[in-house]
């Protein structure tokens, strides 16, 4: 396999990560709307808990997400397969979603 058929896996591989960030969207809803009310919940429940006001930042959503589905892959005994394609399109959707909040967050913050 040469290096351009590595693009050609690439390009095919985040085209299949774009259509199913879409078909997610429309069983699920909003990404970034769910994200920010997931974050004010976490807010909230560790501000009660920690009796002080807290700064949690939305990106923390898909990183819990990116570890959640991580933990699919450990070897702790309780699986019979570890290898679901499903769990890697989810790490790679979830990581694209933080990718994209995160270049928001930049150019929101730059003024760009």
């Amino acid at each position: 396999m040469g290096k351009d058929d590595n693009i050609k896996w690439i390009d095919i591989g985040t085209k299949l990560t774009k259509e199913l960030l879409k078909r997610k969207q429309k069983e699920y809803g909003d990404f970034e709307s769910n994200a920010y009310i997931i974050a004010k919940f976490i807010k909230s429940v560790l501000e009660v808990v920690n009796k002080q006001k807290l700064k949690v930042p939305i990106t923390i959503v898909p990183q819990l997400m990116i570890v959640l589905k991580l933990t699919r892959t450990i070897e702790d005994g309780s699986k019979s397969t570890l290898h679901k394609p499903d769990t890697f399109a989810d790490i790679k959707g979830y990581c694209d979603l933080l990718d994209d909040m995160v270049k928001q967050i930049e150019k929101d913050e730059n003024g760009k």
